[in-house]
């Protein structure tokens, strides 16, 4: 018989039904997972799903919030603090362990994660704290956490005794005749007297009548009719209490007389009809109720403002309790109980024999293994153990025995503090343990102006830029996250907007919007200010002329006229001379201030110059002499020249290494002398207008002291 009853044990032991607080597994190096069964789901696979309530563990929840729970519980230290004292430290760092964060999450997890039972309770403020260590996986919860919201709420009422919520009990008159002093507008009104003349028999009668003119008044209207299309429904709405309420106070201000309350009910406009809540909603927005209470239960703002925004909350709790009365809230009550019949009540899950990924070597038979030249437990500090587990970073090659192994599965920490949990002295709930295996995991901040929304996933963060920014962002890549800019526009400014920049520059504050673009502008107030100040300045505003643009075609015909032109006449040479001394300069060509492409297949500076040296090599056989205008003729720059094997003087070519990629110009004395005639807005307007020819003042002498004279009078070349 004895098997038999192991046997029965055993199988008690692996039956999970709803409402069992089991763990569940769903990582080999993390603690196990502390849920509550609610259902035992079938998938159209077979397996067997749990949809359980969350629960959650110090190390779960933010520092923050914990502080916010070592403030909660200072009252309960206090009260027990003779129990306390009789705790040791290791005994107040366990009980750290046992304490869970009730929440309203709910989560499917596959059944055969399961690895346990336990018991969770409420925290009792009369049972000693050490009878939870003493229990056997025993845990107790106080408060709930929301883990969206980030909020720790008290799961219970409080008691509420004291003086502050009693009531106050008024004095009472000595003198009858004292005139009562409060306000009358903040008493009681009565209205119903029961010792009035009429018997009891009477008011049903009257009672009668009055659901007898609801009914008729339903009748008559068109609104009701629709909604009560049947005489059975039409005096069932006549029947309810709105309509037994309205015609009891009627008889009383009518001093219970049934001639004058009838007259009432009845007036010249016709019967008065009493509607409720359950009469007021329409067929759609009672769907929408049901389906909110489906969804959030009787969290009655929750249905307010998700399913039901335009409704009261006092229509909201009234057509509630109004609605459990119809045979809709029975007919569903029926549904879920067959339902719930249909489901599973219970499952059973075997013992989880396979071995953990973290096992250290193998496991000793019956017998204690030490393994030498390794580190001792990490909790207990045991030197051998039947099996070893690895625990916490690789590169600190930490180790648990079987029994602080199956400690930290269970209650997610260990059973001594150590250098990687770093505990600190002070309260029972000082701190929250954060075990060194744990990662912390950083929030990613939008980074948009204004905004600072957390999220945990690089996803999250990307559809929130995309949806509400517009912004696009990478989410693949090991570096960091990096957001694209927006699509390039352009940004064409209206005569109006050009005229608000004079007309309210002391709103718009141009200074600052330039320095700061992404502050908003009202722009709608900026408009209207200035239209209001347009009318006193439209006068004094010149009237621009619309410039006519040529059509494409005549532009193109143009075109091929001008560069067959080109084509025809060839390039010109330059006609402007210069002579030794006091030379002068009648005209300046604009080739002077034009930068002049560089050919590195040309042996000369210029292809003005290599022109005319081409024409004058015709009529003089030696090699002509190069004079640079503005140069001395006694000084040679040997950045500038080189010597010939025949003893001539040249300008060294520049390199193709050193060119430019498109233009070189290269300005000389006498450049530099116009640019100084030239004042700052005719530089500045040449600058925006480079095709156009130079007019130059009408005489520029240039003054040298020559100190050589030309060996023979061969022509000058102008090289800029």
């Amino acid at each position: 018989m004895q098997p038999d009853k192991a046997a029965s044990q055993s199988m008690a032991a692996n039956m999970y039904r709803v409402g069992d607080y089991v763990f569940f597994e769903t990582s080999s190096s993390q603690p196990y997972l502390i849920r509550r069964i609610e259902e035992l789901n079938k998938t159209q696979n077979g397996n067997v799903e749990a949809k359980v309530v969350c629960f959650y563990r110090r190390r779960d929840i933010p520092s923050s919030l914990i502080q916010l729970a070592d403030k909660h519980a200072m009252t309960l230290e206090e009260e027990q603090e003779e129990a306390l004292e009789e705790l040791t430290e290791k005994q107040r760092h366990q009980l750290k362990h046992r304490e869970l964060f009730l929440s309203r999450q709910l989560e499917s997890l596959p059944a055969t994660h399961i690895r346990g039972k336990c018991t969770v309770t409420l925290l009792n403020e009369t049972e000693s704290l050490l009878s939870y260590l003493s229990k056997e996986d025993a845990y107790f919860y106080s408060l709930v956490y929301d883990p969206h919201q980030k909020t720790l709420l008290a799961d219970k009422g409080e008691i509420r005794v004291g003086p502050r919520y009693q009531a106050e009990i008024p004095e009472k008159f000595e003198d009858p005749e004292k005139m009562d002093e409060r306000e009358s507008a903040r008493l009681e009104i009565k209205i119903w007297n029961p010792n009035n003349s009429l018997t009891d028999k009477e008011v049903d009668q009257f009672l009668v009548l009055a659901r007898s003119v609801g009914t008729f008044g339903r009748a008559l209207d068109c609104s009701s009719s629709i909604r009560q299309p049947s005489l059975h429904m039409s005096a069932a709405a006549a029947s309810r209490d709105i309509t037994l309420f309205h015609s009891m106070d009627v008889l009383y201000q009518k001093n219970f007389d049934i001639g004058k309350a009838v007259a009432a009910l009845v007036p010249a406009g016709g019967p008065v009809i009493c509607r409720d809540q359950l009469e007021e909603w329409s067929s759609s927005e009672a769907n929408l109720f049901e389906e909110a209470l489906e969804k959030y239960g009787k969290d009655f703002n929750d249905i307010r403002q998700d399913f039901l925004p335009w409704k009261s909350l006092k229509s909201v709790i009234e057509y509630y309790y109004m609605w459990k009365t119809t045979d809709r809230y029975v007919q569903q009550k029926r549904l879920k109980a067959a339902e719930a019949d249909s489901k599973l009540k219970q499952v059973y899950i075997p013992n989880y024999n396979k071995p953990n990924p973290n096992q250290i070597g193998r496991m000793g038979m019956g017998g204690q293994v030490s393994m030498p030249g390794t580190r001792a437990c990490e909790s207990c500090h045991a030197n051998s153990s039947y099996q070893w587990y690895s625990w916490g970073p690789a590169n600190m090659q930490c180790r648990l025995c079987a029994s602080c192994w199956i400690y930290w599965k269970k209650c997610g920490g260990l059973k001594m503090p150590t250098r990687l949990e770093g505990d600190r002295q002070g309260t029972l709930r000082n701190r929250p343990d954060r075990p060194g295996l744990v990662p912390r995991i950083h929030p990613l901040i939008c980074t948009v102006n204004g905004c600072g929304k957390e999220f945990k996933l690089k996803t999250q963060l990307a559809r929130h830029c995309q949806v509400v920014h517009g912004l696009s962002l990478r989410t693949a890549g090991i570096r960091g996250i990096g957001m694209k800019t927006r699509i390039a526009f352009a940004l064409r400014t209206t005569p109006l907007t050009k005229l608000s920049r004079i007309l309210c520059k002391d709103m718009l504050k141009l200074r600052h919007i330039a320095r700061c673009p992404f502050d908003a502008v009202d722009v709608i107030t900026v408009k209207q200010e200035c239209q209001s100040k347009l009318p006193s300045v439209i006068n004094a505003v010149p009237k621009l002329k619309q410039k006519k643009w040529p059509k494409v075609d005549m532009l193109v015909g143009r075109m091929e006229s001008f560069r067959k032109k080109v084509l025809k006449e060839g390039v010109k040479k330059p006609t402007a001379k210069a002579t030794l001394g006091g030379s002068t300069i009648s005209s300046v060509s604009h080739v002077m201030m034009r930068k002049n492409t560089y050919d590195p297949g040309q042996d000369s500076e210029s292809p003005y110059a290599a022109a005319s040296t081409s024409s004058n090599s015709r009529h003089c056989s030696s090699p002509m002499k190069r004079v640079q205008i503005g140069g001395r003729f006694g000084k040679r720059d040997a950045s500038h020249l080189e010597a010939n094997g025949d003893g001539t003087k040249k300008k060294m070519k520049l390199s193709w290494m050193d060119a430019p990629d498109d233009v070189f110009f290269h300005a000389d004395g006498n450049t530099r002398n116009i640019r100084k005639t030239l004042s700052i807005a005719t530089q500045k307007r040449l600058a925006r207008h480079p095709w156009r020819d130079i007019q130059p003042p009408k005489r520029l002498t240039v003054v040298e002291k020559p100190q050589l004279k030309p060996e023979s009078s061969e022509p000058i070349v102008i090289d800029d």
